[in-house]
């Protein structure tokens, strides 16, 4: 009779676990959904405004994929998604994931908005010597403060670089920070040192070290604040974006004062190392 009643449960488990699917966690459930292979009952898998595209069918053929847990709670999580050609060109991407009964997706993320930061980019690196310094000179004649693309040969340094760094890899931009380290804690630390004289407004973010612009911007960082509603008391080392559309770093002293991840705001946070991080919104 108990060998009967187990045969009876284990079928019925069998069943339920045929109709609805398995139960994932949010870093293989990415990987289930961005496989080429497609995932059975994906419609049990997702929720929200996901409804099961993109995902792995429409990725290029011969794309690499590489997976991060970037963050999860008892009921949200964030799984970063990098995507690559076979040279390692290639793009990131954000699963958001909420919890119920069971991990399901919610929404696909990136960094939004990025064509026109790609046409100046190639247009900055497409010039010549010789028509940088042809704007450079323009620049200096210009009376009515009409637009120039940049003033100096240090401005078109930045702007190459700020826009070459804004579009790289996840990878890559953490790669960036840990080259100069040394720099961003210098930076940091002269903030810190403002932001005691300063009072921060929790609702408008606060420019710190400006007079120190020329030496951030060697780093390709647009500004550095802090303040605001986004990412709180953090130190904001900006990159770039266009509009809330944005990349950068921040410093923060405590992990429990942490912004949470979501896919209407901060898209993306990941830690690099020593209360730095690298974020992205929306």
């Amino acid at each position: 009779m108990k060998t009967h009643k187990i045969i009876i449960f284990t079928t019925l488990l069998l069943t339920i676990t045929t109709v609805y699917g398995q139960t994932y966690e949010p870093l293989d459930l990415a990987k289930k959904i961005c496989s080429k292979v497609t995932l059975p009952n994906i419609e049990n898998y997702v929720a929200g405004e996901y409804e099961g595209k993109p995902n792995g069918k429409d990725l290029p053929d011969g794309s690499i994929t590489k997976f991060t847990l970037l963050g999860q709670t008892d009921k949200t999580a964030v799984v970063g998604m990098t995507v690559l050609d076979s040279i390692g060109k290639g793009f990131d991407t954000y699963l958001h994931f909420e919890k119920d009964k069971s991990w399901k997706m919610t929404a696909f993320r990136g960094l939004a908005m990025t064509g026109l930061i790609e046409q100046i980019k190639i247009e900055l690196e497409n010039m010549t010597p010789q028509q940088v310094d042809e704007i450079i000179e323009k620049s200096k004649k210009n009376k009515n403060d009409d637009f120039e693309m940049f003033k100096s040969r240090e401005d078109y340094n930045f702007q190459l670089g700020n826009t070459r760094l804004t579009l790289e890899l996840d990878e890559n931009i953490i790669n960036h920070f840990l080259t100069n380290q040394a720099e961003f804690d210098r930076l940091k630390n002269l903030a810190l040192i403002e932001l005691e004289k300063e009072k921060v407004d929790e609702d408008r973010s606060l420019e710190l070290i400006e007079t120190s612009k020329p030496e951030f911007n060697k780093l390709f960082i647009s500004s550095v604040a802090t303040g605001g509603y986004e990412l709180g008391n953090c130190i904001n080392f900006l990159i770039g974006g266009m509009l809330d559309n944005s990349v950068g770093y921040f410093y923060i002293k405590d992990k429990k004062d942490l912004p949470e991840m979501n896919p209407n705001r901060i898209i993306m946070i990941r830690e690099i190392a020593n209360g730095w991080y690298i974020y992205k919104t929306t």
